[in-house]
């Protein structure tokens, strides 16, 4: 019976304690003299599994104690009998009475209730994630095929496939930032697949003072190791044989205005110069030029 505030005598804290174990889903209520803590662990009567158990408080009133109280499973009493009679159909000395066999049934069939309502509502919401993971799903099947044939490491697209698993609806910026991510696998095996077939064709380097012809494919700017606060002005070409050779880039060649990524705007320029060749040991299709002359844009 509930308490109004007019009503209350006192509030105190019991020796009694009450709680429920789950595998036998059994209330139990226990006496503890002289405990400082508000929750215990005991060993369930019926099966001795641990079992945590709740310190029941005593509101009391002037109201009379009923079954309710008798059969309570939570851990707040208000009537009469300041906690005294509160879940005492559970304590182990009326386990086999017959009320106590009636309040278990009514406690265990209110558990499958509850345990129903769960399950339908669970069921409810699976059912509502795929129906808006399948709606969202038609519109970015390429998101979704991507993410479960990948075996990129890469720690985004790994989160994005733990969300497609879990049927998970991607944001917007989620999607956009996979297909960019695609977009650059796609370019970067188009790029890799372009070298890969330029090294196969490539002839081999011509060793000796040779005059070069070719088309500039990389120039930047690199420190020298050998002179305090300098720079060297680098360069790769790719020659018509397929063949690459690098080295400086020649003082007639560092006209063209620098644009952003691009030193003298020579990537991409055909170009042809006489210089002195040596092939990488062990690299036949790559080798390093040096004193480069008579350099001229074609």
């Amino acid at each position: 019976m509930p308490a109004t505030l007019d009503r209350i005598l006192s509030k105190r804290p019991t020796d009694y304690f009450l709680g429920t174990c789950d595998p036998c889903r059994l209330p139990v209520r226990a006496t503890v003299p002289e405990a400082r803590e508000d929750v215990r662990h005991i060993a369930c009567p019926q099966c001795g599994a641990k079992t945590r158990v709740s310190r029941i408080y005593a509101t009391t009133v002037d109201a009379s104690c009923d079954a309710a109280c008798m059969g309570a499973v939570g851990p707040a009493c208000s009537c009469s009998c300041g906690g005294a009679n509160h879940g005492r159909s559970w304590a182990p000395a009326t386990y086999e009475s017959h009320t106590t066999a009636d309040a278990l049934a009514r406690y265990r069939e209110r558990l499958d209730k509850q345990e129903r309502e769960r399950a339908r509502k669970a069921e409810a919401e699976r059912r509502r994630r795929r129906a808006a993971f399948e709606a969202w799903a038609k519109d970015y099947s390429d998101v979704i095929e991507f993410l479960k044939s990948t075996d990129i490491n890469n720690q985004f697209i790994d989160d994005m496939r733990r969300y497609v698993d879990r049927l998970d609806v991607l944001t917007e910026r989620q999607t956009a930032a996979v297909r960019k991510f695609i977009e650059n696998e796609k370019r970067r095996a188009a790029e890799d697949k372009r070298r890969k077939e330029e090294a196969e064709n490539a002839g081999p380097v011509p060793e000796g003072k040779q005059t070069l012809t070719g088309e500039v494919v990389m120039a930047d700017i690199y420190d020298n190791h050998f002179a305090y606060n300098k720079s060297d002005y680098k360069m790769l070409v790719r020659l018509d044989n397929g063949a690459k050779v690098f080295g400086t880039i020649p003082r007639a060649l560092q006209t063209r205005p620098t644009t952003e990524g691009n030193l003298f705007g020579l990537r991409g320029v055909r170009v042809r110069f006489d210089a002195t060749v040596t092939a990488k040991a062990g690299e036949p299709t790559f080798g390093y030029f040096k004193r480069p002359t008579k350099a001229t844009f074609i």
